[in-house]
C-alpha cells in the first residue's frame, strides 16, 4: 500500500505533476485578470514550467510570485509593446476584411508572413525573459534570432498555443479542462523544447556567439538587482 502512494510511483508522480499544473494554471489566470499584468504572469508561468521540466521545482506558488515580482517591470513594458503590435496587425486585417477587393493579395501575403515572424518572436520573448537576465531590447532581439533559427519549433509552438483557443470554438465541453490546464499545459509541453533550445544558448561566456547577447539569469542576480 505504501508503494502505491509513494512519490516514486509513476502514477502518483504524474498526478502530482497534473496538480501542480492546475495550480499554476489558476495562478496564471488570476494574475492575468488586470490585463496589463499578463506579461509578468506569462513570464512567471514559463519560469516555473522550465524548472519543472528540469525537475528543479520546489514550491509552485512561491516560485511563481518570485518571478512575477522580479520580472514585473520588464515583462509589463514588453507586454504593452506586444499589445500595440497586435493592435496594428488587427487593424490591418479589419481593413482588409472591409475592403478585400481594394488591397492586392500580394500585400496581404507579405503582411501575413511578417505577422508570422512577429508572433513567432513573441512566443519566445517571455520564456527568454524568465530564463535570462537581459535588457528589453536584447530580449526582443534574441527572441527574433531564436525564432527564425528554429522555424520548425516556432511552428510547433504556434500550433500548441493556438490549440486551446481552437478547442473552445469546437466544443464547450472542453471548458473545464482548459480552465484547469489550458495555459499551463501547453506552456509545460513547450518548455520541454525550450529547454533544449536554451541549453544551446548557455555555453561558457567566451563561447557565446556575437549575434546574440545572453546572460544566464540566476535567482541571486535578480534578487540583488531588485534590492
Amino acid at each position: 500500500m505504501n508503494r502505491i502512494f509513494s512519490l516514486d510511483n509513476p502514477v502518483m508522480a504524474f498526478m502530482g505533476k497534473v496538480a501542480d499544473l492546475i495550480i499554476l494554471n489558476l495562478l496564471a489566470i488570476l494574475c492575468s485578470i488586470p490585463v496589463f499584468t499578463i506579461g509578468a504572469s506569462w513570464t512567471a508561468l514559463y519560469y516555473v514550467t522550465l524548472k519543472m521540466v528540469k525537475k528543479e521545482e520546489s514550491y509552485i506558488v512561491r516560485d511563481f510570485f518570485k518571478s512575477f515580482k522580479q520580472n514585473f517591470k520588464q515583462a509589463t513594458l514588453i507586454w504593452l509593446l506586444v499589445l500595440f503590435v497586435c493592435g496594428v496587425f488587427g487593424g490591418d486585417f479589419m481593413i482588409y476584411r472591409a475592403m478585400p477587393n481594394q488591397i492586392p493579395k500580394a500585400i496581404m501575403v507579405i503582411v501575413i508572413v511578417i505577422a508570422f515572424i512577429v508572433f513567432g518572436t513573441i512566443l519566445y520573448i517571455f520564456p527568454l525573459l524568465s530564463r535570462f537576465d537581459n535588457t528589453i531590447k536584447n530580449t526582443i532581439r534574441n527572441a527574433f534570432l531564436v525564432a527564425t533559427a528554429n522555424v520548425p519549433y516556432t511552428l510547433l509552438f504556434i500550433v500548441l498555443f493556438a490549440l486551446p483557443f481552437v478547442l473552445i470554438f469546437v466544443s464547450p465541453r472542453v471548458y473545464p479542462i482548459l480552465f484547469m490546464v489550458g495555459i499551463s499545459g501547453p506552456a509545460y509541453l513547450a518548455s520541454i523544447f525550450w529547454r533544449r533550445i536554451f541549453a544551446k544558448l548557455e555555453p561558457e561566456p567566451e563561447k557565446i556567439t556575437e549575434d546574440m547577447d545572453f546572460s544566464i539569469q540566476t535567482e541571486e542576480d535578480k534578487t540583488e538587482e531588485n534590492s
